[in-house]
């Protein structure tokens, strides 16, 4: 099964709380919508960008996207 890792990217002073908090978001619709995922985290790229991330078989990347819009996407070859 190929895995998609989904950004969404965060910039500015509190973009480490807004990733943090956007998390909260995708693990609410994750629940609400009964989907399986690998991983889901926060990485600080610098101060100023950090990024939520969720990886998630790629089955199930079209209803995330449309509800939850992140900006990037990347296969996954684990």
């Amino acid at each position: 099964m190929q895995k998609i890792k989904l950004i969404w990217d965060f910039n500015g002073l509190d973009s480490l709380k807004t990733a943090q908090h956007f998390n909260i978001h995708i693990e609410e619709f994750l629940v609400k919508e009964d989907l399986p995922f690998h991983t889901i985290g926060v990485d600080s790229i610098n101060d100023y960008h950090n990024i939520a991330f969720l990886i998630i078989n790629k089955e199930h990347v079209d209803k995330i996207k449309h509800a939850l819009k992140p900006q990037r996407a990347f296969l996954i070859n684990k």
